[in-house]
């Protein structure tokens, strides 16, 4: 299993506070907000975490909040939009693009994708569930997802396909069918194994991954 040194999202949020602070534009009370809030709207979803607890954990007054920003959507999006634009989506494509351009068979470079996103996945859940939850409510959030991270996760994917039906080694299929089977591979394993956590750990997951690749590009019938 891949390990990076420090999750990608943890990296990204102290990249875009450094910065920030770097240029003069953040306070230190500025970084201690959004540095409690990320850590709440973590554990307890953005509906759940009141600015009065976000106050407190910072270790500011609750006035002093509403002087930096508005309101707590304007909390929100002062995190996490500007994380996921300026920081996040190169970090979480890096690794797409160099095990995608690796030369090897299709099958192995499939199951090395699927090992780093699902470590990536476990290294980041707490933030990444931030975003999952509230781009369903925040349609700035979700235009920020899909335009920095989907759509240029899409164009890497869609060259390696192309490539690899040129090689002989995919079907002449459409390329959407053929990502959309790889992407449904991977989210439908992600989903079984937080709504059955019981079947699923660190120690058989190399062996789901090689058969999700398996079934993936042999199917289920028997030849």
């Amino acid at each position: 299993m891949e390990n990076s040194k420090e999750p990608i999202f943890d990296e990204a949020i102290r990249e875009m506070l450094n910065s920030l602070k770097d240029e003069d534009q953040m306070t230190e009370k500025q970084r201690r907000i959004l540095e409690s809030a990320i850590k709440l709207f973590a554990e307890k979803g953005f509906h759940g975490s009141s600015t009065s607890e976000i106050a407190r954990d910072a270790g500011v007054a609750e006035g002093t909040i509403f002087r930096h920003f508005k309101t707590k959507k304007d909390l929100l999006y002062a995190l996490i939009a500007p994380m996921l634009i300026k920081f996040a989506s190169p970090l979480i494509l890096k690794d797409v693009k160099r095990i995608m351009d690796a030369d090897l068979p299709a099958d192995k470079i499939i199951e090395n994708l699927y090992r780093n996103r699902l470590e990536l996945v476990r290294q980041n859940w707490p933030r990444m569930r931030i975003i999952i939850q509230e781009a369903q409510f925040h349609p700035e959030i979700m235009d920020a997802l899909l335009t920095n991270v989907a759509e240029k996760a899409r164009g890497l994917a869609d060259l390696f396909v192309r490539q690899r039906i040129e090689k002989g080694e995919f079907r002449d299929l459409p390329v959407e069918h053929i990502l959309r089977a790889i992407f449904s591979a991977l989210l439908g394993h992600l989903f079984f194994t937080r709504a059955f956590p019981d079947e699923f750990n660190e120690q058989n997951e190399e062996e789901n991954i090689k058969s999700m690749v398996d079934i993936l590009l042999y199917g289920i019938k028997k030849q």
